[in-house]
């Protein structure tokens, strides 16, 4: 569970020091796109090298490399007991199942879709036991279909519908891409529509659009305390259905406001236990 995933290069040693002073609640290390090619060894070295001397507070994962030449280096260079999984671009059935073969029990993997074939595998993808998330690519899928991004979010509606379809058919988090500039009124806008749509969290590229990712993924005040009513009046009926202020509420909704309150607990927002 998770609002917001921060990218940041794995060759930049102020950005790794300070990974756990961001206020992500994910840190994406990232080997592939942020890194030239003849980059890579030192990002790779680098990040090692400080993981394993140093134990953020954050949760961690690494966008390694979508060739298995380059893979196979990046995962010889990930310190396992720091690194929860590896984001994986360009995902598709054939690479993931490639990628498997070679990945450590002990890391997951962050599917990351940005491709127009990887929409005709996303129901695969999304059933494979270690995928832990759905993850969408915009830029490149855009750059691909020849479609322009805007704060409209139309070129990518389809996109997004059919990737959160899939993460919550198969009980995987989906995480929206990143909005690539750095103006707030334009990444709140588009992030209201992604959380809208359903997407569990975002991502980031610049840790100033952090703090505005995570208010808005995270429960507001009054829909903690409707789901602390509606739990309430649940336990004390005993019932899944039920009138509360006029409004029907069933198993569903009932569903909602446990997983409402089990995150606003995580990120210490539920206020206590009063439901007044």
């Amino acid at each position: 569970m998770a609002r917001s995933y921060l990218f940041i290069p794995g060759n930049v040693p102020r950005m790794l020091q300070n990974m756990d002073v961001y206020e992500a609640d994910v840190i994406i290390i990232d080997w592939e796109d942020a890194i030239a090619p003849g980059e890579k060894d030192e990002a790779r070295i680098l990040s090692e090298t400080f993981l394993k001397k140093h134990a953020p507070d954050v949760e961690i994962y690494i966008r390694i490399n979508a060739e298995p030449s380059l893979y196979e280096a990046d995962l010889a260079h990930i310190p396992l007991n720091h690194v929860k999984g590896v984001v994986y671009p360009k995902s598709d059935t054939a690479s993931l199942s490639k990628l498997l073969k070679v990945l450590p029990d002990s890391l997951d993997i962050i599917a990351l879709i940005e491709t127009p074939g990887a929409f005709f595998d996303i129901k695969t993808i999304a059933a494979m036991e270690r995928i832990s998330a759905l993850f969408l690519g915009a830029e490149d899928l855009c750059s691909e279909l020849g479609a322009t991004r805007d704060p409209s979010g139309d070129a990518i509606l389809f996109a997004r519908s059919t990737l959160i379809m899939a993460a919550k058919a198969y009980g995987k988090d989906a995480v929206d891409t990143p909005w690539a500039d750095l103006d707030a009124n334009n990444l709140q806008k588009d992030a209201a529509r992604a959380k809208n749509l359903g997407f569990d969290a975002k991502s980031a590229i610049h840790p100033n659009q952090v703090p505005l990712i995570n208010r808005l993924f995270s429960p507001g005040a009054e829909q903690i305390k409707d789901a602390k009513r509606i739990i309430a009046m649940h336990e004390r009926k005993g019932t899944m259905r039920f009138s509360l202020d006029g409004k029907m509420v069933d198993k569903p909704i009932i569903q909602r406001a446990y997983k409402l309150l089990e995150k606003a607990r995580r990120y210490g927002l539920d206020g206590g236990d009063s439901v007044d």
